[in-house]
């Protein structure tokens, strides 16, 4: 019979801190290792053969870690950060060894008692993949906006206005003027501003672009159906139907609206203790991305009057607009996730 072992890894760009445990066979041991192919392999040849359960926390260094020792025959968790128990005492007393041993702890736990395990739902490699376009097109959007806000902020400075004649502002006309404008003002100036018109010009290209790609991309067999019944809800677009299949990944996995909207972080904190029952503000656990698509779509919907409109239009007489805008991105995350589900 083969031999559980429990490894906790605390992983680095560079480097990663490995500690592991024999169950009924003495202490645990502690190893580190370069955060490489053949550093992990090394840490496998250490650990030995048997049935391994590893942990580690979902970060920025991405999930090579899961795919190799996954590969390896180790049953892998990404736990979430947030999610894991910590004591004063190890807020105050960080170290990687110690983040080791406390995610350790919580695996040995699980495995040997059935506690709950904070993990992560790990995506596919070709959702991680397709995922890497749709936040790109959405970094573009950022990149884009801040751009124009400091054209604006120049203009602002220097009391450039725009003339009445030209009533959408960064449309053709309107940027031709500004070129214009650019010859006329002082040379430092000048230079500055027509800078900034041609990073406008470069990330608009870039726009066109990867909406070409994301476009191609939607229509591809595992998204053609869930992406066009979701576009039929009133202020959702391509970007966003995409965005939120990505970013949920697998919409069965939530068996439940609750569950989901969780999983946006557009619910309340709650703190209920006795007869006290406090709702405070919306947790945003989940994804950013997702609830900036949601919040843009929340808005579209209501200035092109969805079937939603009129009860945000009530709700924010009655408790104020933010907190009415909230609920309608709740509603909405909720409808995609019916009408993904439905297709």
């Amino acid at each position: 019979m083969s031999k559980r072992i429990y490894v906790a890894l605390d992983v680095h760009l560079k480097f990663i801190v490995a500690v592991w445990q024999v169950m009924g066979v003495g202490g645990r041991k502690k190893l580190t290792i370069e955060g490489t192919p053949e550093g992990l392999r090394k840490l496998v040849q250490a650990v030995g053969p048997g049935e391994v359960w590893a942990v580690y926390e979902a970060s920025g260094s991405g999930l090579e870690v899961h795919d190799r020792l996954t590969e390896h025959g180790w049953k892998v968790w990404l736990l979430a950060p947030t999610h894991l128990p910590q004591s004063t005492d190890s807020r105050k007393n960080k170290s990687d060894e110690r983040d080791a041993h406390r995610m350790l702890d919580v695996l040995v736990a699980h495995g040997e008692l059935g506690t709950k395990l904070p993990w992560a739902w790990i995506p596919t490699r070709k959702t991680r993949e397709d995922r890497e376009l749709v936040r790109r097109r959405l970094k573009l959007a950022e990149k884009l906006g801040q751009i124009k806000n400091e054209t604006t902020g120049l203009l602002r400075v220097e009391a450039i206005r725009k003339p009445e004649s030209l009533k959408t502002a960064w449309s053709d006309k309107h940027i031709a003027w500004l070129r214009g404008v650019a010859g006329t003002i002082s040379a430092p100036v000048g230079k500055v501003l027509r800078g900034l018109l041609d990073e406008l010009g470069f990330y608009q290209d870039q726009i066109r672009q990867m909406d070409e790609e994301l476009q191609k991309l939607s229509e591809e067999p595992e998204y053609r159906d869930s992406t066009a019944r979701m576009m039929e809800l009133e202020g959702v677009g391509r970007l966003t139907a995409m965005t939120f299949l990505l970013e949920l990944g697998d919409v069965n996995r939530f068996t439940n609206r609750r569950g989901l909207a969780r999983y946006t972080g557009l619910t309340p904190n709650r703190y209920a203790s006795s007869d006290v029952d406090h709702k405070g503000h919306i947790s945003r656990m989940g994804p950013y991305r997702l609830r900036k698509v949601l919040n843009q779509a929340a808005w579209a919907h209501v200035r092109t009057g969805g079937h939603w409109a009129s009860w945000y239009a009530e709700t924010a007489k009655r408790r104020g607009a933010k907190i009415a805008i909230v609920g309608l991105m709740r509603k909405l995350a909720i409808d995609l996730w019916h009408l993904a589900k439905a297709a």
